[in-house]
């Protein structure tokens, strides 16, 4: 049987009985300290270029102390070492040589180091390029710009009111973190810009909601400032390409600068401004309007003007709170220039497009409803409306507006009806708006546009000869209108009055001539040429209009009209001037003036003005007085006009008192700085002349008191 192994086996050596072998005591270990990798940056390609700078930057981050000109010189080495770089091409190992020198803590520090309240030095201003510096040059990763840019904003946004800091310096600091947001945003491959952005706005976002009110201001205006660069970036790369092949996938790949724009946490492709609050929409489109409307840079402009471009694209987002946008429109269309109006009522279009109803009702109940700007601003907008077909509807629903009813002292019935001012004239719709009680009342309303609305609806039935008779009892209310000095409203009027006129007999029309008349004068010179060459006609159907009968009291209109027609044969508008010339033909013929007609009808203004100071010296001075307005018209030719008159007036007046030469004098004597060189020679003759006459008339009063003193002094 075969012999089993023992459970335990014995060793060898202790069956032999042989002696252990010893082992020496094992050796203490050897304890070595693992030593950092060195910093020596002999292995950077650009070392050998900015040696002195690389070793610079060493020493500073080894430094235990530090005083500010090592600060300084530390973030102008960076500087210098990443332009080099990039200069010289030799940007390798750079972000290696960042990370072991820690450079964005180091310089996160100097941000953070000085008082958030002060604004002393300009040590954030050199923090912020070498962080524009490094990025450029690819030093450091995107999270550390983020960082980083999180901790500018955060020292930039809180400090005081710019006006307890040195002006000068904090222009400086912000300009530097404009070059900065410019440098991070574009350092990166042109498909990443939108990504880019978004994440510079997801950082920029949390200062809009500060409680704050600098910080909010400061926040939203970087976002302007950064929105507008950007637009105005992807405009100009875009039209560098838009003669290349390549024009179309290039517009496909930026598009998303106007698609996505602000950031998305959720879905990067929402439309540009979803993720800010609409009162910070508006504060946007608010400051671009203001940026294009004032007087800014050209560069300040431009970006103001790529951001109008956004706006335009998706006016639902950014429009929404119609009230304040229409409000800022209202005040600014005041500007004299033709190129703001332009794009202010531009957008006013897109805004009536977009939100009718709201437009509408804000018009008519927000803003101030006597000013002509407000009628302005309605005016444009009903045309743009009428191409929707919805339009009645929304303007039914703005008319039956119980407020506005309220403020217009109004029935809903009564105001409902001008919705039939905007529709098709038909036989129906004029049956139902001749209601003479209803539109008188409705010609006492205090708002420019809905009087608007009833005037075009007078004159849509003054056109009618089965209506024009019925409206009228409405004409003295009608000329009641004429108080808010409005053009739009005036040339309403003017309508209203030839059409009631030409289609009532010379019977009933002679009594509106005479109440009208007086009226109409101070129409002839009117900013509006539309409403001078109106006034200037209604005054010439008029006369033709009054019976022989009432002739008599239509005289001394007549007669004030003479001169004012004369100076407007001068008009610069041709249509104004022609209508001036037939109407002082109408005033000879009323007047029975042979002489005078024949002078209007060569249209000889050197004949007419004899005639008008030869004719009647009692009236000279007359003429005299009524001249002096016209030497402020705006037109250079009136005024011409008005100075050769005065000159000719003087010598045929019979009194040349001291007192009315130095009157005409100094009202010329501005003159004498005029614009148009022919208005500058007129009144320096006029003038001179008028010295002359004061002169002999000074002396012909000391021969006669000296004559009259004779007899006393032979006594």
């Amino acid at each position: 049987m075969e012999r089993k192994p023992p459970k335990r086996p014995r060793v060898a050596w202790k069956k032999s009985g042989a002696p252990r072998e010893r082992k020496p005591p094992p050796e203490p270990y050897e304890v070595t300290e693992v030593q950092p990798l060195r910093a020596d940056a002999d292995w950077l390609p650009v070392y050998a270029v900015e040696k002195e700078a690389v070793d610079c930057i060493e020493a500073y981050v080894n430094m235990e102390e530090k005083d500010l000109v090592q600060k300084m010189q530390f973030l102008n080495c960076i500087c210098l070492l990443c332009s080099s770089a990039r200069r010289k091409c030799l940007t390798a190992s750079l972000d290696i040589f960042s990370f072991l020198n820690n450079l964005p803590e180091h310089i996160e520090v100097l941000l953070c180091e000085e008082p958030r309240e002060q604004l002393t030095t300009a040590l954030r201003y050199h923090c912020m390029n070498a962080i524009a510096a490094l990025s450029e040059a690819m030093a450091i990763s995107e999270s550390e710009i983020l960082h980083l840019l999180n901790v500018c904003f955060s020292v930039i946004f809180n400090l005081p009111p710019k006006e307890n800091l040195n002006i000068c310096l904090y222009n400086h600091t912000l300009s530097a973190m404009d070059n900065m947001l410019w440098i991070v945003l574009h350092s990166h491959p042109t498909s990443s810009i939108d990504k880019q952005l978004q994440s510079i706005f997801e950082v920029l976002l949390p200062f809009t909601i500060s409680k704050r009110k600098t910080v909010c201001e400061r926040a939203m205006k970087q976002i302007r400032k950064l929105c507008g660069c950007t637009a105005s970036s992807f405009r100009q790369q875009l039209r560098r390409h838009e003669h290349s092949s390549q024009a179309l996938s290039f517009f496909a790949s930026q598009s998303c600068l106007y698609s996505s724009g602000l950031p998305a946490r959720k879905a990067c492709a929402q439309p540009l401004g979803k993720n800010l609050h609409p009162s910070q929409r508006t504060d946007i489109v608010l400051a671009t309007l203001e940026k294009i409307t004032g007087d800014y840079s050209s560069d300040e402009k431009e970006w103001a003007e790529a951001i109008l471009d956004v706006v335009r694209r998706d006016p639902g987002n950014w429009l929404m709170d119609v009230p304040e946008i229409l409000g800022y429109i209202q005040t600014n269309l005041k500007i004299e220039s033709t190129s703001v109006q332009q794009i202010l009522f531009s957008v006013l279009d897109l805004l009536a497009i977009q939100f009718p109803k709201d437009v509408l009702r804000s018009v008519l109940t927000d803003l101030p409803q006597t000013d002509s700007t407000t009628l302005d601003m309605w005016s444009s907008v009903l045309p743009v409306l009428k191409t929707s077909e919805h339009i009645l509807d929304e303007l039914s629903n703005v008319l039956q507006d119980q407020r506005l009813c309220e403020n217009c002292n109004v029935t809903t019935a009564e105001l409902s009806l001008l919705r039939l001012t905007v529709m098709h004239p038909t036989e129906e719709n004029m049956q139902q708006l001749c209601q003479p009680a209803c539109l008188q009342r409705l010609l006492k309303i205090e708002s420019l546009p809905l009087l608007w609305l009833v005037l075009t609806g007078l004159v849509l039935l003054s056109e009618r000869p089965e209506t024009a008779g019925v409206i009228r009892a409405l004409l003295p209310e009608v000329m009641e209108t004429l108080r808010f000095a409005s053009t739009p409203i005036t040339l309403k009027v003017l309508n209203i009055f030839r059409n009631v006129m030409r289609n009532l007999g010379k019977r009933q029309a002679s009594p509106i001539a005479l109440q009208l008349a007086e009226k109409i004068l101070p129409l002839f010179n009117h900013v509006s040429s539309e409403v001078r060459e109106g006034s200037i006609r209604l005054f010439k159907d008029m006369m033709e209009a009054v019976v022989w009968c009432k002739k008599r009291n239509m005289k001394k209109a007549v007669r004030r009209g003479l001169l004012p027609l004369l100076f407007q044969m001068s008009d610069e508008t041709p249509s104004v001037a022609q209508a001036s010339g037939e109407a002082l033909v109408a005033c000879a013929k009323f007047l029975k003036w042979k002489e005078l007609k024949h002078q209007a009808r060569e249209e000889n203004t050197v004949g007419i003005r004899m005639c008008l100071l030869q004719q009647d010296r009692r009236r000279v001075e007359g003429y005299l007085w009524q001249s002096l307005p016209y030497l402020k018209d705006s037109q250079a030719s009136l005024r011409c006009e008005a100075v050769t008159f005065l000159g000719l007036a003087v010598q045929h007046s019979r009194e040349q008192s001291e007192e009315m030469l130095n009157e005409i004098c100094n009202a010329l004597q501005p003159l004498e700085d005029d614009a148009h060189p022919a208005v500058r020679s007129l009144a320096a003759g006029t003038i001179q002349m008028l010295r002359h006459e004061r002169q002999q008339a000074a002396s012909a009063r000391s021969r006669l008191a000296a004559l009259c003193c004779w007899p006393c002094i032979a006594i």
